[in-house]
């Protein structure tokens, strides 16, 4: 329990443990004034006991059934003016029967699955992540400490849990120590199971600046963040609760400023997918970027942009002042945002809480990216490379009386592990590599530095050789683990996916000792990768004589069993095939990517087969012939007499001919006769590729000599009682001569010309 003092500091006062600091010479006082620290409260302190990250189970004489073990939380900050998180709760033997030496349940067959919901369980007792997908599990070691160990590749990742506590090296922060920075940060991590975790952050806690057992002094424009590895991915919102008290400055983030009084709690939230601008501006409904009377310019940073990881690199570990933003190339909003955490140094007072060498103010930060100034410092323990996210905030208030703002800061949200990327983070000097968060404070007021860090997450288990430190191995503290390898290289495993065959290294570790339930195992496994390689074969994989072939995915989706199938079978098959690649994960070059598969029990994939046999049965759709779907229509072509019809025609007297598909010709049923003028009504064959054909009747228009020729009429002179005939018809026509060949003459009408009586008379 902690030691709660009150105290009560008058203006002109300082704290007496308070010390005078001085850091290198550019670094930057925020405020103009060195007046002595503002009006003060009456204060608790948080003294509290030394609880390591390491979640040591006492031993037990004997063993103790799982119903019965007491949890386990993960380590936290404790403090009398908040609600912590609670103390962390010592575990006992998991044992159930049989001396069993990694974590987890059994069931009724007495084999450890450990699954989804152990795994969240085992991670929230010790401080560890879950799985995202069954790519680690956690396991109590021979040392008692409890250690996860990520398989990824069929290479073994092992980590513990870590806290460690660090302080800025300005003169007079050298005599700080861990107890001083749990008074100003608390950070809690709660699992949510599948690698999803809770992270809740509260700065300062007391609502200002103190020290262990030491008065508070109100904020004055006190920088602070947090910044995530790489393998953690925010989602959802980032919320932040504002607890104030008493009326203070705030400024606008453009030098403008008034006295405020807030409201008790305020709650603001962003999301970093909608609410941040390309510049790190953090700027929403409830978080205003400027003109927020609780936050000065929030930013959020990641290293997905070359300017964003500049940015991070500048404010989050640079250790240097730094003013400008290198994507505005303008001041921040509400200035200076540099948290120099690279100037941090490690002052942990557990000697076990680090693995990689003395690390006892040495530096927390091995930043070989962005620390000009100081240099990468050899002795530090995590790379700067590590973090692809930060958030950097920045309190109100000002020096002076009724300045300052007396406030507590509780940041929370939630995000997505990964395993595999976890395993790929940068590394130390001596192999350290670090996984989780870390949240800083920075500030100069009343003439003193306040610099406070707290690193929570996993380290890699490392081992001094020699004079160097190599990666542990899972045999190193997991009790029989090269035992469990053996048995587990029994297991054909030549079509399990990686999730699978971890869930059985995890059964055989926690049955090591018991040979009926290793070989019970052992047939399991290998009766799973027989089930397994028939899951493969339905959709066409681990097919080395071909006799599957037609179960490929692509194959079956363009044949015309699926594509002229109904919709019904259609989404069965889908549905079915989708379900498959949950656990078969095919990459666009045909292969199978064990790393991406999720777990499946034997019973689950002979039902995923049989679903997706039946619905790649069940497709029975076939192709219709041409002429089924092709509806050529008829028309009307018109023709001279005499003329031979050909295929042109024929395309012609189609009127819908640009919409037919397939087809190979069109043709004339027959031989049309186009010798005498008038109408027809052949038909026209519209032949398809398919060897269908459709007879379409059409009418042609045949036109006979009158249309081209244009007869003039004229004059005639006879005599009187002339008999009219062809002859005179032929004379009465001035160009006749012009007509063809075979034209005939007569004169039209019943009643001739009056050839009688003399005169001119008309004929027609």
């Amino acid at each position: 329990m902690s030691n709660t003092t009150a105290t009560t500091i008058s203006n002109d006062q300082t704290s007496e443990t308070s010390n005078v600091v001085t850091l290198r010479d550019n670094q930057k006082n925020e405020n103009s004034s060195n007046e002595a620290v503002d009006s003060v409260q009456n204060v608790t302190s948080n003294t509290e006991s030394n609880v390591s990250a390491e979640n040591k189970a006492p031993s037990t004489e004997s063993a103790t059934p799982k119903s019965d073990t007491p949890e386990v939380s993960a380590p936290a900050e404790s403090n009398a003016n908040t609600s912590a998180a609670p103390a962390m709760r010592m575990a006992t033997s998991t044992t159930t029967g049989y001396d069993r030496n990694a974590a987890g349940t059994v069931d009724e067959n007495n084999e450890n699955t450990q699954g989804a919901e152990e795994n969240k369980k085992l991670a929230n007792e010790t401080g560890l992540t879950s799985s995202d997908n069954y790519s680690s599990n956690i396991y109590k070691g021979t040392d008692g400490n409890y250690y996860k160990v990520i398989t990824i590749y069929g290479n073994d990742y092992v980590y513990r849990p870590v806290k460690v506590y660090a302080n800025g090296t300005a003169t007079g922060q050298w005599a700080t120590n861990e107890r001083d920075t749990r008074a100003n940060i608390i950070t809690t991590k709660e699992d949510l199971g599948n690698g999803k975790v809770k992270w809740t952050v509260v700065f300062f806690p007391n609502k200002g600046l103190t020290k262990n057992n030491s008065t508070v002094s109100g904020l004055q424009s006190a920088k602070f963040g947090v910044a995530l590895t790489k393998d953690y991915r925010i989602i959802g919102d980032v919320t932040v609760t504002i607890d104030s008290q008493g009326t203070y400055i705030a400024m606008d983030g453009h030098g403008n400023e008034k006295a405020f009084t807030p409201d008790p709690e305020v709650t603001q939230s962003f999301n970093p997918a909608t609410d941040v601008d390309p510049s790190g501006w953090v700027n929403s409904s409830t978080m205003p970027g400027e003109n927020n009377d609780y936050l000065l310019g929030p930013y959020y940073f990641t290293t997905d942009s070359s300017w964003g990881k500049t940015n991070l690199g500048n404010t989050f570990f640079k250790e240097d002042t730094v003013d400008n933003n290198v994507y505005t190339q303008q001041q921040f909003i509400g200035e200076v945002h540099d948290l120099w955490t690279d100037n941090y140094t490690i002052r942990n007072e557990d000697s076990n809480a680090l693995d990689g060498g003395d690390y006892y103010k040495k530096h927390l930060i091995y930043d070989p990216l962005y620390n000009g100034r100081g240099g990468a410092y050899s002795d530090g323990f995590f790379n700067s490379d590590d973090f692809g996210s930060a958030m950097i905030f920045k309190s109100q208030g000002k020096t002076g009386t009724g300045k300052s703002q007396n406030a507590s800061y509780t940041i929370s949200f939630v995000t997505q592990h990964t395993d595999s990327y976890q395993s790929d983070l940068a590394k130390g000097p001596n192999g350290q590599q670090f996984s989780g968060i870390i949240a800083n404070t920075y500030s100069y007021q009343n003439a003193y530095y306040n610099m406070y860090s707290i690193a929570l997450g996993e380290q890699r288990s490392l081992k001094k050789v020699g004079n160097s430190y190599v990666e542990t191995q899972p045999g190193d503290k997991i009790p029989n683990w090269q035992k469990g390898e053996d048995a587990l290289a029994r297991i054909n495993k030549e079509y399990l996916n990686d999730a699978q065959i971890n869930v059985l290294r995890n059964k055989i570790q926690n049955n090591i000792t018991d040979s009926d339930a290793l070989n019970n195992i052992i047939d399991e496994g290998n009766s799973l990768n027989d089930a397994m390689k028939n899951l493969g074969n339905s959709i066409g994989q681990y097919d080395s004589d071909g006799k599957f072939t037609d179960h490929k995915v692509d194959t079956t989706k363009a044949s015309d069993r699926y594509q002229y199938a109904d919709s019904d079978k259609k989404s069965a098959y889908d549905t079915a095939t989708d379900a498959v690649s949950n656990i078969i994960s095919v990459k666009d070059d045909g292969t199978v990517d064990k790393s991406k598969g999720t777990y499946a029990d034997q019973a689950t994939v002979e039902k995923l087969t049989d679903d997706e046999n039946k619905a790649w049965s069940a497709l029975d759709g076939v192709k219709p012939k041409d002429n089924e779907v092709n509806s050529p229509i008829g028309g009307t072509i018109t023709i001279e007499k005499g003329h031979t019809l050909d295929s042109t025609d024929a395309a012609n007297a189609i009127t819908n001919k640009g919409s037919l598909t397939n087809v190979k010709s069109y043709s004339w049923s027959g031989t049309p006769d186009t010798s005498k003028p008038g109408s027809i009504s052949p038909e026209v064959i519209v032949k398809y590729s398919d060897g269908t054909a459709d007879n379409v009747p059409v009418t042609v228009k045949i036109t006979g000599d009158a249309n081209n020729y244009n007869p003039e009429g004229g004059e005639i002179t006879v005599n009187r009682n002339t008999k009219l005939g062809p002859t005179e018809a032929e004379e009465a026509i001035k160009n006749a001569q012009s007509l063809p060949k075979g034209t005939t003459y007569s004169w039209a009408g019943e009643k001739l010309p009056d050839t009688s009586t003399s005169g001119q008379k008309k004929a027609g």
